[in-house]
């Protein structure tokens, strides 16, 4: 299954977008026991470091589970800019 999934992950084209479309304020992830978004990320933009939550924004499917499952509103996402994010190819 892992196969299948970075083989269809290798059919996307991505260019960031030099302005941060996700922002994350870290301090509020202190309080999240349940980290969801180092979880339901298809893409794993986020994980923690000791004890500091670090993200990116390069690679970012624009799903927007991350901000949906945030249980503290700690991430603010918005569409990356025009000519910026991602772009699907079939494949």
């Amino acid at each position: 299954m892992e196969a299948h999934l970075d083989a269809k992950l290798a059919t996307v084209i991505s260019r960031p977008d030099p302005e941060p479309h996700i922002v994350v304020q870290t301090e509020l992830c202190l309080a999240c026991e349940e980290r969801p978004c180092t979880i339901v990320c298809p893409a794993n933009l986020y994980w923690w470091t000791g004890e500091q939550m670090v993200h990116n924004c390069e690679g970012c499917l624009e799903c927007g589970s991350c901000r949906a499952v945030c249980p503290h509103g700690a991430i603010t996402w918005r569409y990356p800019r025009g000519e910026y994010g991602v772009r699907y190819r079939w494949g």
